[in-house]
């Protein structure tokens, strides 16, 4: 029989693996998020806090985003609950020309 240690350790080390693989999988799963046409123009560029940060190439496509924002939201919260995601940032991408 394994200790509660054991099964708590066991919990734990599943809980941090699943939100690895949430984490890394949302950079990956943008364009399903958002949708193809905003893919390439945005990207994520971090989670920090429950807030997606997501970094666009025009001023443009940040208001496009912003329209879609609550949708985008959404979808981010159904694919990866586990990663607590409370809202989306939108800024520019530096650099841009």
């Amino acid at each position: 029989m394994k200790k509660a240690g054991d099964i708590l350790g066991d919990f734990m080390r599943d809980l941090h693996l699943n939100m690895e693989n949430g984490y890394s999988s949302i950079f990956k799963s943008w364009p399903n998020i958002a949708g193809e046409d905003m893919t390439s123009h945005s990207s994520v560029k971090d989670l920090d806090n429950g807030i997606l940060l997501v970094e666009a190439d025009h001023p443009g496509w940040i208001q496009l985003l912003q329209m879609r924002k609550k949708k985008i939201l959404k979808n981010v919260q159904h694919h990866y609950p586990e990663l607590d995601i409370v809202g989306i940032r939108f800024i520019l991408k530096k650099n841009h020309h």
